[in-house]
């Protein structure tokens, strides 16, 4: 009985592997394809790492600024402040012009300026830049909308640093305000010293003159200097010279409060307070002097960000496509060759042999997964050597994580291939179901879009498709150096069994009609 079993097994492995022979020779005895399946999918990595370009867009751009406008001598300078994004075409007055150019497609980008900018603010309105394009792909008006967004803060920095270096250079002035002031103080502190209650009113008044005419130069640019500090959580200089200035004009009323009919305790208080006023002076001179040295590119912009990667490699945007390629394409070979096989033993007549023959449909189907896995497992590692030492592709991961995920991913592919050979009628109807699928599998499995672009509704498509999981665990493979998913993992392996069964079933049924 024993041996019966083990001459039923061998007989069984030998049918089995005369499906596999069988497919190898079909196969290997077309040079042609088999140079293309191994060489083709590298060749086309090769092209799109040579071609792709990961740098932004250059938009030829022209500005409209209105006849009489004030900020059309700064419109040049503003225009080259981000860079290499915009190429300054030139200044118009009229704006036909300006849209006959952008619909001849002489220049991509029309930026037309404010008339009147100060009338705008003096209204309490913004000022606004309009941009006018011709794009058509959602991506480049993505592109044209963030970089006007970009643009109009570039210029908003730069009119507030600006002030803000006005307010400045102007400080040297404020300065001299100061040393004026200084010298009243010490008037007024000599005065009291020597019980001159008269003269030290008088030089308190003159003090007073000068500390309003030093608020008056002072004005809005520190308040607006100590306005950016509070905005952007800092209390530094300009806030420490308003607090002074508010201080010093307590003292000097303090001063002014004297009268002849005073203590000598009340005048020695008003002398120590004009001392006081003399070292709060001497505060406010310093604090102008560290105003006058501030950057002013750090008040506008305190904040900058740095972007670092955890990974262990440099990537590069073609690293990132190439897993991705990698699935889609093995996806496609599995199918194309599996999709073909059945339906050319039909339409050739060898189905009839086998019905009549002691072959069953497991080892029909046996022989035909092996030898195709065997074939396309072959190509998948010559395309994986290719890429790793051909076009540099890191390879973070384990090797045996990377074998497991392209097993589960031609396992899943060679049952879609089988189940379309059993339903097509001829060769260019199963061709037509495998370019459907990869059609599908170019939109729908992550490799033109990210998945989480995609409405929930229609997000199940991607899941049905085998390089959807191999593309999601390829990444965490070779760009992360991670096991793969746990989930996509065993639910890839988990559909190529169903895939089998199906097929299995299907064929059997077939191969039972008489």
């Amino acid at each position: 009985m024993i041996k019966n079993f083990f001459n039923s097994l061998w007989r069984m492995l030998i049918r089995i592997f005369s499906f596999v022979s069988k497919e190898a020779r079909i196969i290997l005895h077309q040079p042609r394809l088999v140079f293309s399946m191994i060489l083709g999918p590298f060749l086309i990595l090769l092209l799109f790492g040579i071609g792709y370009r990961d740098t932004p867009r250059t938009l030829n751009t022209l500005f409209v600024v209105p006849e009489g406008s004030q900020i059309e001598s700064m419109v040049e300078e503003y225009a080259t402040s981000l860079g290499s994004s915009i190429a300054f075409a030139g200044i118009v007055h009229d704006a036909a012009e300006a849209d006959r150019q952008l619909r001849d497609r002489e220049v991509d980008l029309v930026v037309v300026t404010p008339i009147d900018p100060m009338a705008d603010w003096e209204n309490d309105e913004q000022s606004k830049f309009t941009l006018y394009h011709s794009e058509v792909d959602p991506f480049e008006e993505v592109y044209v909308r963030v970089l006007g967004q970009r643009y109009a803060e570039a210029i908003n920095q730069q009119v507030l640093m600006t002030a803000l270096a006005n307010s400045q250079d102007e400080a040297g002035q404020w300065q001299e305000n100061v040393s004026q002031a200084k010298v009243q103080a010490t008037a007024v502190r000599e005065a009291l010293a020597s019980g001159d209650i008269e003269e030290a009113h008088n030089s308190a008044v003159a003090l007073n003159g000068e500390l309003d005419a030093l608020k008056l130069a002072l004005g809005a640019g520190v308040s607006l200097m100590a306005n950016v500090e509070e905005a952007s959580g800092q209390t530094g200089t300009t806030t420490e010279l308003l607090n002074e200035m508010e201080t010093l004009q307590d003292q000097i009323d303090e001063v002014t409060a004297i009268t002849e009919d005073e203590t000598t305790t009340r005048i020695a208080e008003g002398q120590e307070t004009a001392a006081n006023i003399e070292s709060s002076l001497e505060g406010v001179d310093g604090l102008l002097e560290k105003f006058r040295g501030m950057d002013t590119t750090v008040l506008v912009t305190p904040f900058v960000s740095e972007t670092l990667s955890i990974t262990q490699a440099q990537m590069e945007p073609m690293h990132f496509y190439i897993p991705a390629v990698i699935a889609l394409l093995l996806q496609h070979l599995a199918i194309t060759l599996a999709g073909l096989s059945i339906i050319r033993e039909k339409l050739g007549g060898a189905m009839e042999l086998f019905r009549a023959a002691p072959v069953s449909a497991f080892e029909m189907l046996s022989g035909k997964y092996t030898s195709y896995l065997l074939i396309v497992g072959g190509l998948a590692a010559i395309l994986t050597a290719l890429v790793v030492m051909g076009l540099r592709m890191p390879q973070l991961g384990s090797w045996w994580n990377y074998s497991l995920v392209i097993l589960a991913l031609l396992l899943s592919s060679l049952g879609i291939g089988f189940n379309i050979s059993l339903s097509a009628h001829s060769d260019s109807q199963a061709i037509q179901y495998g370019m459907l699928t990869l059609l599908a599998s170019i939109f729908f499995s992550g490799f033109f879009l990210a998945l989480y672009r995609l409405a929930p509704l229609v997000r199940w498509v991607s899941w049905l498709l085998p390089a959807t999981y191999g593309t999601v665990m390829l990444q965490d493979v070779m760009l992360r150096g991670e096991a793969p998913p746990a989930i996509p993992f065993v639910a890839l392996y988990g559909f190529a069994f169903i895939l089998l069964l199906v097929a299995w079933f299907r064929l059997g049924r077939q191969m039972a009609r008489e």
